[in-house]
C-alpha cells in the first residue's frame, strides 16, 4: 500500500491485533504520522469497522501530554484509519526485553505520567481497557512515557453498559486484564488501574505478574490469586511503591484507588517522600528554626561565661607576670639607690653630691621598659628623676598612693599617665635599719594591654565561628529531625483518609527508622480489618462466573 486517502504511505512499521501501523506524510501539513489501519479481517464486519472509528473519534478528544494524539480518523478505500502522532521510541516491552527490569525511581516518574494520563481520560468519562507494556511508548530518551492505542476505549455512561460487547467476547488484552474483565462483570476506572499496576509490576521486578500459559488458568490466576512478592525480584523497591502496586492489583475494585487522579497524588506523595522535599503546614517556628536557635543560644551563654572566666584569669595571670617584673626592677633601682642616699644623708647640704644618683636613674630609664623614675630622700625632696626638670622639688603623691606608700610592703597602681596607662611601683629605701627616702617607679602597661586586646579578639573570632558551626549543625540537625517527622504525620494523615493503605518507605537503621517499621506494622495490621469490615459486606468474586471466548474484540 503506496498511499491511503491523502497519506502517503513510506514505511510498515508495526501491528496490532487489529491494526497494521505505518509511517506516512500528510502532504497538507507536512507532517509525518503514524496511521493505524485496520486489517483486512476486520473489516469485513461493518459494526466492528464503525466501532473502531467511533471509538477512536472518542480517543481524538484527549489532550494530554502523555497521551499519543490523534490528528484524523476516517476511512478510504474502504480501510478504516487513525492518523495519531509519530512517536520516537519503544514500547515498554521492549525496552524491558533489551534492558531488564527498571530502577525503581524510573518506574515511579514514568508511573506518575502514566497516571495522570488515565486520570485525565477518567474524568472525560474513557476508560481505556486494554493498557499493557505494547501500549506504552517511551521517548528515545526513555524520560517521557506516551499512553496510545485507546481503540478498545469506550465512551463512560454514553454507550449503556460499560464492560461487554458482543456477546462471549473480552475487551483487553489477557495477561493485563482486571479480574472483573476476566469475569465478564462492569468495568470502570479502576479496570485500568489494575491494568497498569500490571505494567508498573513488570517494570519494577522484570517478570509479569501472573505467567499462566493457558487462557484459562490466565483467568483464574487474575480474579484469585496473588501476584509474587515484589521484594523477591526488586529488595531495593521501597515499602510505599510495592503498596502502591499491591493496592492496585487487588482483586476487588473498591480495595483499589478510586480513580487516576488519587493514584497520582499517591505516588507523588512517595516521589515526595522519597526525595524528602515533602511539606506540610506548621503551626508556630519549626523544630528546623527551634533547635538551632535553642543550641545556639545555650552556647552563647556557654561561651560568654567561658570568654569572660579565661579573661579574667589571664589579665590576672598577665599582671602577676608585671608585676613580678616590675618587682624585680623596683628592687634593683631601691637597692643601689640606697648606698647613694646613705652616703649623703651624713653630709652638710653643701657637700651631698646626687650627680651619681642622676646618672644612674637615667641610665636605668633609658629603653621601652621603664616610662619613669622618681627617688626622693628622707625629707621627701626629690634627688633623681628620669625627668631632670623636677630635681629638687619637693615630692608630692596621690593620696591613694601616699596611702599605699606607708604601708609595710611596696605598693603596687594603675597609674594613667596620658600614654596608655602605666604599673606605679612605690618602695621604701632602707639601710642599715633606718628610712633614706622612696623609689617611684612607672613601668608601661602597654605590652600588657595589647597582649589582652589580641586574646579577647582572638577569642571573640573563636566563638564567632564556634556560634556559626553549631548554628549549621543545629539547622542541619533540625532539618533531619523534621523531615521524618512529617512523612509521620503525612502517613498518619493518610491513613486516617484511606484506611491504613499508605506505608512509609525509608532505609533508615536508626530509631527513626524503627518508628517508621512500627508505622508500618500498625498499618499491615489494621489494613486487613478495615479491608475485612468491608468485605463482609461484598459478595465474593466467583471464578465460576469467567467467560472466555477465542475471540478478542477492539
Amino acid at each position: 500500500m503506496e498511499k491511503l486517502g491523502r497519506y502517503r504511505i513510506e514505511a510498515r512499521i508495526g501491528e496490532g491485533a487489529m491494526a497494521d501501523v505505518f509511517r506516512a506524510h500528510d502532504p497538507d501539513i507536512g507532517r509525518v504520522v503514524a496511521i493505524k489501519a485496520l486489517k483486512p479481517d476486520y473489516r469485513r464486519d461493518p459494526e466492528l469497522g464503525a466501532r473502531f472509528l467511533r471509538e477512536a473519534r472518542a480517543a481524538g478528544a484527549l489532550n494530554h501530554p502523555n497521551i499519543a494524539t490523534i490528528y484524523d480518523v476516517g476511512e478510504a478505500d474502504g480501510v478504516p484509519y487513525i492518523a495519531m502522532e509519530l512517536i520516537e521510541g519503544l514500547p515498554i516491552d521492549a525496552v524491558l526485553q533489551a534492558q531488564g527490569r527498571m530502577p525503581f525511581e524510573r518506574v515511579l516518574a514514568l508511573g506518575v505520567q502514566l497516571s495522570g494520563a488515565l486520570a485525565y481520560a477518567h474524568s472525560l468519562g474513557i476508560v481505556h481497557r486494554d493498557v499493557k507494556p505494547s501500549n506504552i511508548l517511551l521517548s528515545a530518551d526513555g524520560k517521557t512515557a506516551k499512553l496510545l492505542d485507546f481503540g478498545v476505549a469506550r465512551i463512560g455512561e454514553s454507550e449503556g453498559q460499560l464492560a461487554r460487547t458482543q456477546a462471549g467476547q473480552m475487551i483487553g488484552t489477557p495477561r493485563y486484564m482486571s479480574p472483573e474483565q476476566a469475569l465478564g462483570l462492569p468495568v470502570d476506572p479502576r479496570s485500568d488501574l489494575f491494568s497498569l499496576g500490571a505494567v508498573l509490576y513488570e517494570m519494577l521486578t522484570g517478570k509479569s505478574a501472573f505467567d499462566a500459559t493457558g487462557l484459562a488458568t490466565l483467568a483464574l490466576q487474575i480474579a484469585q490469586e496473588k501476584v509474587a512478592p515484589i521484594e523477591r525480584s526488586a529488595a531495593d523497591c521501597p515499602p510505599g511503591l510495592r503498596q502502591i502496586i499491591e493496592k492496585l492489583l487487588a482483586k476487588k475494585p473498591d480495595q483499589r484507588f478510586a480513580d487516576g487522579a488519587q493514584l497520582v497524588q499517591a505516588l507523588e506523595r512517595e516521589g515526595a517522600a522519597l526525595n524528602a522535599e515533602d511539606a506540610v503546614v506548621r503551626r508556630g517556628l519549626s523544630i528546623r528554626v527551634k533547635l538551632p536557635l535553642a543550641l545556639v543560644t545555650i552556647t552563647l551563654v556557654a561561651l560568654l561565661l567561658s570568654i569572660s572566666t579565661i579573661l579574667t584569669r589571664q589579665q590576672r595571670a598577665l599582671e602577676h607576670m608585671a608585676t613580678t617584673s616590675g618587682e624585680t626592677i623596683a628592687t634593683f633601682v631601691t637597692q643601689n639607690a640606697a648606698v647613694l642616699l646613705a652616703d649623703n644623708a651624713g653630709l652638710p647640704p653643701e657637700q651631698q653630691d646626687w650627680a651619681a644618683l642622676q646618672a644612674f636613674v637615667a641610665a636605668a630609664s633609658q629603653g621601652g621598659g621603664v616610662r619613669g623614675i622618681v627617688v626622693t630622700d628622707a625629707s621627701g625632696t626629690i634627688r633623681a628623676a628620669s625627668d631632670g626638670e623636677r630635681i629638687g622639688r619637693h615630692y608630692s603623691a596621690p593620696m591613694d598612693e601616699q596611702r599605699l606608700s606607708a604601708a609595710t610592703g611596696p605598693a603596687v597602681t594603675n597609674a594613667p599617665d596620658g600614654k596608655g596607662g602605666a604599673l606605679r611601683f612605690i618602695r621604701p629605701i632602707r639601710y642599715a635599719g633606718a628610712d633614706f627616702g622612696s623609689v617611684d617607679i612607672l613601668l608601661p602597661r602597654t605590652s600588657l594591654d595589647a597582649a589582652m586586646m589580641n586574646a579577647r579578639t582572638w577569642l571573640l573570632v573563636l566563638a564567632s565561628i564556634i556560634m556559626l558551626v553549631v548554628l549549621v549543625i543545629g539547622y542541619m540537625s533540625g532539618a533531619m529531625v523534621v523531615r521524618p517527622l512529617r512523612r509521620l504525620q503525612q502517613s498518619f494523615d493518610e491513613a486516617r483518609a484511606n484506611g491504613f493503605a499508605s506505608r512509609i518507605s525509608h532505609r533508615r537503621r536508626d530509631e527513626i527508622g524503627a518508628l517508621f517499621d512500627g508505622f508500618n506494622r500498625l498499618a499491615s495490621e489494621m489494613e486487613p480489618r478495615l479491608n475485612g469490615a468491608q468485605a463482609a459486606e461484598e459478595p465474593a468474586l466467583d471464578a465460576t462466573c469467567i467467560q472466555i471466548a477465542p475471540k478478542r474484540a477492539a
